[in-house]
C-alpha cells in the first residue's frame, strides 16, 4: 500500500496505527497543490514563538519502539529491517488493480457542465469540484457502500491519499474547523520530529512544514492539501477525500507522511476527547496558553 516510508512512519503503521486508518486512507493520483496559499492570522508572533520552541524538540522513535518491532520479528525469525521490508511487500502485493468507470477523469471539455453551480455553493473559487474528479452522474446512481469502494480501490496505486468519512464525522470535523481553523501536529521522522503547520479553508485542509511557516508566513508554500467533496454528503451520507502532495519545486512528503497527517488531523478536528479539543481552542483563541509538551502527551497517546 506504501510506496515509500521512513523508518519511523513505518514503524508507527506496522504496530500502533488503526487497521481502519489503513482501510479509509487510500491513495489518489497526485496533483500540484495551488500556486498560492495564504497562511495567516492574528497570533503570528506567538505561532512563531511555538514553532521556534517545537522545532527544538528531539525525540529519539527508532529507541523508543525498537524493543517492541524487534519482539514481534522474534516471533516470525526475522531481523527487524527483513519485518519492515516484508510488511511493505506485502502491502504493495495486495493493491487492489481495478478501474472504475466512474472515476475516470471527466473530459476537460465537460468538466464545466456537471453541477456547477450547486458545486459553487460549497466551495471557494479555489477548491476543485467532485465533477472534476470523478463521472458524477455515474456516481449518483450507487449506494453509499459501493461508492466507498469505488473510490477506495481507484486509488489503491495511486501516490496520494484519500479516504471515505462518513457525514456524522465530517459535519462535527467541519464544525470545529470553522471555529478554530489553524493548529499544529507534530509528525515523526527517521530522526525526531517535524512540526506541520494546518489551516483550513472551507472543505480544503493546506499543510506547510512549521519550519516553512516560520520564515516564509503567508508566502509558505503548502506541502500536502487536503480536499473534502461534500457533494453526495446530503444524499448519500458520505464525504470523499483526495489528499495531494505537492511536488513542486520539491516534494517534502512520502505518501505515509500523508497518511500521518491526515489521521493525527482527523484524531484532533473529529473527535469528542476534551483534552484534544482544548488543545485546538487554546492554539486558535488564546496561543499565549498553549504548550506543545500538552500536544506530544496527546499525539503518543494516538500512535
Amino acid at each position: 500500500m506504501l510506496k515509500s516510508t521512513t523508518r519511523a512512519i513505518s514503524r508507527l503503521s506496522n504496530n500502533k496505527l488503526p487497521t481502519t486508518f489503513f482501510l479509509q486512507t487510500r491513495h489518489a493520483e497526485v496533483l500540484n497543490s495551488p500556486a498560492s496559499v495564504f497562511f495567516g492570522g492574528q497570533k503570528w508572533e506567538r505561532i512563531k514563538q511555538i514553532a521556534l520552541e517545537a522545532n527544538r524538540v528531539n525525540v529519539d522513535y527508532e529507541s523508543k519502539y525498537y524493543s517492541k518491532l524487534k519482539k514481534v520479528a522474534q516471533q516470525k525469525g526475522l531481523t527487524v529491517r527483513e519485518l519492515k521490508e516484508n510488511t511493505l511487500a506485502q502491502k504493495k502485493k495486495h493493491k487492489p488493480q481495478i478501474n472504475y468507470a466512474a472515476v475516470q477523469t471527466v473530459p476537460e471539455q465537460k468538466k464545466k457542465n456537471v453541477n456547477q453551480q450547486e458545486a459553487s455553493s460549497k466551495y471557494e473559487s479555489s477548491a476543485p469540484t467532485l465533477d472534476k474528479v470523478v463521472k458524477l452522474d455515474l456516481l449518483l446512481k450507487e449506494d453509499p457502500g459501493s461508492i466507498s469502494e469505488i473510490w477506495t480501490r481507484y486509488h489503491a496505486n495511486k501516490d496520494c491519499i484519500s479516504a471515505v468519512i462518513p457525514g456524522s464525522i465530517y459535519n462535527r470535523m467541519y464544525e470545529i474547523s470553522k471555529k478554530y481553523p489553524m493548529f499544529i501536529l507534530p509528525m515523526p521522522r527517521e530522526v525526531g520530529l517535524e512540526f506541520f503547520f494546518l489551516q483550513f479553508q472551507s472543505h480544503q485542509c493546506y499543510f506547510t512544514s512549521l519550519l516553512e511557516y516560520k520564515t516564509k508566513g503567508e508566502k509558505a508554500r503548502p506541502f500536502l492539501t487536503i480536499t473534502h467533496f461534500p457533494e453526495l454528503l446530503e444524499e448519500k451520507g458520505i464525504v470523499l477525500m483526495k489528499g495531494e502532495i505537492n511536488d513542486n519545486p520539491k516534494r517534502m512528503l512520502s505518501t505515509s507522511n500523508a497518511q500521518f497527517l491526515a489521521f493525527a488531523l482527523q484524531r484532533f478536528y473529529a473527535t469528542d476527547d476534551q483534552r484534544k479539543l482544548k488543545l485546538v481552542e487554546q492554539f486558535n483563541d488564546s496561543p499565549q496558553t498553549f504548550d506543545y509538551h500538552d500536544l506530544l502527551d496527546e499525539i503518543d497517546s494516538i500512535v
